[in-house]
């Protein structure tokens, strides 16, 4: 028992300074897929403080299509438009912040009038920032 606590000790005195700034990781399971959503936890200090049923949402679904669009036609010049898959409210949970929330953003492509094969997600922070997620098989 001794040598677990020393272990434990030692384990935690070896934890780099910068641990308190790692990201808070964001896992959604779709289907057979993981995304995964990486976000600076200080970047959470910008976002605006809301709850549901405190208010309007700070970003209009409106504001949010227009960002994402313009976002997302920039980043793949290839896209003659995007077609909204789907748009859903989800928290982020912080021990330093609290819970925060953002919207979780599927798109496709529009290229000669088709959807493209692929899906694009997106976490959008109340503050207009666009994290892209990275999709993974579950294993």
């Amino acid at each position: 028992m001794r040598t677990l606590a020393i272990l434990l000790l030692l384990t935690i005195l070896s934890v780099p300074a910068h641990a308190g700034r790692l990201p808070v990781v964001l896992l959604e399971h779709l289907d057979n897929d993981v995304l995964a959503l990486s976000i600076e936890e200080s970047a959470l200090a910008n976002i605006p403080d809301w709850q549901p049923g405190k208010g309007p949402v700070p970003l209009s679904v409106d504001s949010l299509i227009e960002k994402v669009r313009s976002w997302a036609l920039k980043i793949h010049p290839d896209f003659d438009d995007v077609r909204f898959l789907e748009i859903v409210l989800k928290p982020i949970e912080s021990p330093r912040y609290g819970t925060r929330w953002h919207y979780l953003v599927a798109l496709q492509g529009i290229t000669d009038g088709k959807p493209t094969g692929r899906k694009i997600f997106l976490a959008v922070l109340f503050d207009g920032r666009i994290v892209h997620g990275v999709l993974e098989p579950k294993v």
